[in-house]
């Protein structure tokens, strides 16, 4: 799609921000439009032209009609607006620059020892981010119009963080130190909504994250689910008896997190004679049959299946999946789930489950993150 001018979507009416969604779920014709909106086919036909105008929609690929007609389909021009996303963790710093139906136009993802964010040091990282990003993709600055932050930790009202979510807790005023609409999101919400897409007849679904932290993004009726201040999904904070009585950075005591994250696995296997200090440590001792590693990994499963039992039971979900380092080297994590939410639910629910892991569960937040940002700026 080359590159051209495209109006802003504060110069969208109201009504053609409806047309523009009502288009969300893939190209359409007037006449299902009409249907749709409820719209005469002249206003439909109007507000089409207008709308392809301003560079916000575009004819799809033709499709035959009747007699040979062209069938004309409209789809939501996916250069219309661009995209920057940043994703913070204790392992590592990700960003791209996406477009609206999350194709990315520029990608980094760099390894950083785990420091404890300022505001000041967050936004400067984005603002270097940003930059390497958009000499990379050579796109103007200002084709970027909303920025999606992700973060290990909860998030409410899209902008209030943790402290311990690494940028500490951003200042309310990013959006205009940025002069583009701004959300932050749970990393594992982002992802829940990527995984969506993969899953769309899916009346429900989960996402376990498990990295730093242990979390679940959860797609509910097609819409996500925070909760109370973000709280949804947080099931690296649900006590397990393995954790004991150990104090949790939450506040709490006996996480999950203290015996079934990526942190707590590194500390149970490393020795003086075998040092297991990186998740990539951890990985290559799988990756070499060592039993002792792979029995861990099978146990934090365990663990993780038996806390989210409830919540599987609650939900029902049709679809789990799963992502992280850890989650992608065998099976084993999904082995460990698998047994304990069996054991634990009753087998009318636990088999028809589809419990799966998700290797590119980073594209996977990028494509999420296109529909944050999609509602952020075309509001419903």
């Amino acid at each position: 799609m080359p590159h051209r001018s495209v109006s802003p979507p504060t110069d969208l009416t109201a009504e053609e921000i409806r047309m523009v969604r009502a288009l969300r779920p893939g190209p359409m014709g007037r006449a299902e439009l009409s249907d749709m909106t409820g719209w005469s086919r002249n206003t439909v036909v109007s507000r089409l032209q207008r709308l392809t105008d301003l560079g916000w929609v575009m004819e799809a690929d033709g499709d035959q009609g009747e007699r040979g007609r062209p069938f004309v389909r409209y789809q939501i021009n996916p250069m219309a607006s661009l995209i920057f996303v940043a994703r913070f963790d204790s392992e590592r710093l990700g960003s791209a620059i996406c477009t609206l139906d999350g194709t990315v136009l520029a990608w980094e993802n760099h390894q950083r020892p785990y420091t404890t964010e300022t505001e000041v040091d967050a936004i400067t990282e984005l603002d270097e981010m940003l930059s390497r990003l958009l000499a990379s993709a050579t796109v103007d600055r200002k084709r970027i119009q909303a920025m999606v932050v992700s973060v290990n930790g909860p998030v409410s009202d899209l902008g209030k963080t943790v402290p311990w979510s690494r940028v500490g807790v951003l200042p309310a005023d990013l959006a205009d130190h940025f002069s583009m609409k701004v959300a932050v999101e749970n990393d594992a919400n982002m992802m829940a909504l990527g995984a969506q897409r993969d899953h769309p007849q899916a009346q429900s679904l989960m996402f376990l994250l498990v990295e730093t932290g242990i979390g679940a993004g959860m797609v509910v009726s097609g819409a996500l689910h925070r909760g109370l201040g973000g709280w949804a999904g947080e099931v690296g904070h649900i006590p397990v008896p393995a954790a004991g009585d150990t104090p949790c950075m939450c506040g709490n005591r006996g996480c999950l997190a203290l015996v079934a994250s990526n942190p707590s696995l590194m500390r149970t296997l490393s020795t003086a004679q075998r040092p297991v200090e990186t998740v990539e440590d951890l990985r290559r001792l799988v990756l070499a049959g060592d039993t002792e590693a792979i029995m861990a990994l099978r146990q934090a499963g365990r663990h993780i299946g038996e806390a989210i039992t409830g919540l599987v039971i609650a939900l029902a979900p049709d679809v789990i999946t799963v992502g992280g380092n850890i989650a992608q080297v065998g099976d084993h994590v999904i082995a460990g789930i698998r047994e304990s939410i069996a054991q634990r639910t009753p087998p009318a629910l636990s088999s028809r489950i589809s419990l799966q892991a998700i290797n590119d569960y980073l594209m996977c937040g990028v494509r999420g993150a296109s529909d944050v940002a999609f509602d952020l700026l075309l509001p419903a």
